[in-house]
């Protein structure tokens, strides 16, 4: 039986950024997942790092905050997997036209006549352009991040805990992190309200040059260096009270008709913003994105929720209970709901949980594990 420091389970943007700063730091690391390394959600991302445009908040900060440190990370780390030349977005109704010229993010606005200058493929639209943008392989990233780690193709069902260990198979040990995204978790954390979100990407083949990434209520990229461009959308929010996700979307009985469809629903508004020549799709990509109401990411040790209500009842009448009085489960981390920023996130709040288990560092109160557990104990 191998025995390791930790133990990730999921091996997607999160829990193989995860491994990577644990091996770093001269960690011994093993990572497990039921399809394969960025075989869920983080295969299917079309990985499209931008900019959160807007007034300013503890949401985009912690967005364009993420987005410095990950696309500098990449780069040093796989540059031939890091296509880097901004993105316009296009105005629609999440993003109306003051919300993205009136914010704190230094920006470019295209009108028509100059987006033709660049390329008369782009229809009649506008925009504005943020240069702190990339496209990114995501298989490749990920598999470059897990490098010096062992990886297992295992189907978790149930974590066992015994003399200090976690067991798993022919594998021990010392920490466990959950990363498992939409799974369900293998620790009873209520206070974690996980949403999976319906991604769609396309890759194609075209002749147009697409000089930048291009967003509205969908988002293009600029031709790679394989010389495809990635076309991809979020669609549906389920309600994670009536479904669980037990496999990956192309798997799954809510997805495995209708693929055509949507497909045609991505051209179609691709086409609106740009006209790609002799168009062919090669392959499309579905996945699953965590994420929980506040849309904030999930980041800490867990809380066992039942023992600590039991150790302190007053706590639901909003006792002061210190992080330090509480229960938790031995050893044991979660790194989870990153949405569909999945790469922007990783590295970032990767690098954060890595420095709060090795060195005590705080984890920022608005993404930790230990809000949700407060308003929950408090509500209840």
């Amino acid at each position: 039986m191998k025995i390791y420091d930790f133990l990730i389970i999921g091996a997607g943007s999160a829990g193989c950024s995860t491994a990577y700063f644990l091996h770093k730091d001269g960690k011994n690391v093993a990572l497990v997942d039921r399809e394969g390394i960025a075989g869920g959600a983080s295969g299917a991302a079309g990985a499209f790092l931008s900019p959160l445009p807007g007034q300013k908040n503890l949401y985009n900060s912690l967005v364009n905050d993420a987005l410095d440190f990950s696309l500098d990370f990449y780069q040093g780390l796989l540059p031939r997997a890091v296509d880097k030349r901004g993105v316009l977005r296009v105005a629609n109704d999440n993003f109306d036209e003051d919300k993205l010229s009136q914010n704190s993010i230094k920006y470019d606005y295209f009108d028509t006549k100059q987006l033709h200058s660049i390329s008369r493929n782009f229809r009649d639209i506008e925009g504005y352009f943020y240069d702190n943008a990339a496209v990114i392989e995501p298989i490749q990233i990920c598999n470059k991040l897990t490098e010096g780690c062992d990886f297992y193709k295992i189907d978790v069902k149930k974590l066992v805990f015994k003399d200090g260990f976690y067991m798993l198979e022919n594998i021990k040990a010392k920490n466990v992190i959950l990363a498992q995204g939409v799974s369900t978790s293998l620790v009873e954390i209520p206070y974690i309200k996980i949403a999976p979100i319906f991604g769609l990407r396309i890759d194609v083949k075209t002749t147009t040059k697409v000089p930048f990434n291009i967003h509205k209520s969908i988002s293009i990229s600029t031709n790679k260096q394989d010389g495809t461009i990635s076309i991809g959308a979020t669609h549906e929010r389920h309600d994670s009270q009536m479904m669980e996700c037990l496999t990956t979307c192309d798997k799954c009985s809510f997805y495995v008709k209708g693929d055509e469809a949507q497909i045609q629903t991505l051209l179609k508004n691709a086409d609106e913003l740009i006209k790609l020549d002799d168009l062919e799709v090669i392959k499309s990509y579905k996945g699953a994105r965590a994420t929980i109401k506040s849309y904030f990411p999930v980041v800490g040790q867990a809380v066992d929720y039942e023992s600590t209500l039991k150790k302190h009842p007053s706590i639901k009448n909003g006792t002061k209970i210190p992080p330090e009085s509480l229960v938790y489960f031995p050893n044991l981390h979660v790194i989870n709901a990153l949405g569909s920023r999945g790469f922007v996130f990783g590295p970032y709040l990767a690098k954060i949980l890595t420095q709060n288990i090795l060195r005590s560092e705080p984890i920022p109160q608005e993404i930790s594990t230990l809000k949700l557990f407060y308003k929950m104990a408090r509500k209840s």
